[in-house]
This record gives structure tokens, sequence and C-alpha cells, in this order.
């Protein structure tokens, strides 16, 4: 059984609805801004969060609009939330 807190929405809700300031963020970016509620989610990971964005480019709600590589040589992919994306958030989240 899934308990979601009352006080949270899903994690993966808070991870789009991030973007709706319109900045461009990396899987990093999330976690830090997101750790201090959902730290102790175990879905708040580097390889979760890569998934929850590539699925949301995938659907067409965020645009991948830079990559680059992190200090240890990993990918790091920025995306930014588009006009389509804008407007599901406004209506459903």
């Amino acid at each position: 059984m899934i308990v979601v807190s009352r006080n949270k929405m899903p994690l993966h809700y808070a991870i789009l609805k991030l973007f709706a300031d319109g900045e461009a963020r990396c899987a990093q970016d999330i976690i830090d801004t997101l750790k201090p509620d959902y730290g102790s989610y175990k879905l708040l990971t580097r390889e979760d969060v890569d998934e929850t964005l590539a699925t949301a480019k995938e659907n067409g709600i965020l645009d991948e609009v830079d990559c680059g590589f992190d200090a240890d040589g990993s990918l790091k992919s920025y995306f930014k939330i588009n006009e389509f994306g804008s407007d599901m958030i406004r209506r459903y989240l």
C-alpha cells in the first residue's frame, strides 16, 4: 500500500511543479530543492529524477535546453517547461 502525506503532493507532481517558474533545471537542482520536504522518499535519487524528467520530455511537457558534464563526469541535462507543459501544470497541478 502506498501512503502519501496529506500535506505533500506526490513526488513526481512536485518535480513538475518546480518548473512552473520557467527556470531550467537539472536532476541535481531538483534533488537539492526538494530534499528538505522529500528527503525521506526512496525515489528522490538522481536516477529516478532523471527518469521522471525524461518521461516528461517524451510526453511533451519539458524541453531539454542544455547539457554538460558534472564534476564526476556524469551527463547533466537541463530541462525547461514548454507552453504545453505550462498549460498542463496550470490545469491539473
